[in-house]
């Protein structure tokens, strides 16, 4: 009883393996530049950039064993652990991580195979 009291006292961490991915995680989608050329809009690009880095990152914590609710520092966190480049924790990022993530809890037929 002790030892469960105090392992739910102890601050939650965020686990993601230090190491590359293998093939089980979502490769990242081109570029917003690589997928519409120079027809996107700099919002367009914007917005997709965001939700390719948002949803690899729900894919890593969903097969990480992650479920909502996250708080934003461990959101954060995962963003950073996976070094995409040019992506930084953005309230925006956050959400777009937590919708799809939510996506990915809600769907029965999506499940981990290990």
């Amino acid at each position: 009883m002790l030892r469960k009291l105090r392992h739910a006292l102890r601050p939650s961490r965020l686990r993601i393996p230090a190491r590359r991915f293998t093939a089980g995680i979502a490769a990242l989608p081109p570029t917003a530049h690589e997928a519409f050329g120079i027809d996107a809009s700099a919002k367009e690009a914007v917005a997709y950039n965001r939700s390719r880095v948002a949803t690899a990152t729900a894919v890593a914590l969903y097969r990480s064993g992650h479920a909502l609710p996250i708080p934003d520092g461990q959101l954060d966190d995962a963003v950073r652990a996976l070094a995409f480049p040019y992506s930084a924790p953005s309230p925006e990022t956050r959400a777009s991580i937590r919708a799809a993530l939510a996506v990915l809890e809600a769907d029965y037929t999506v499940t981990i195979s290990r």
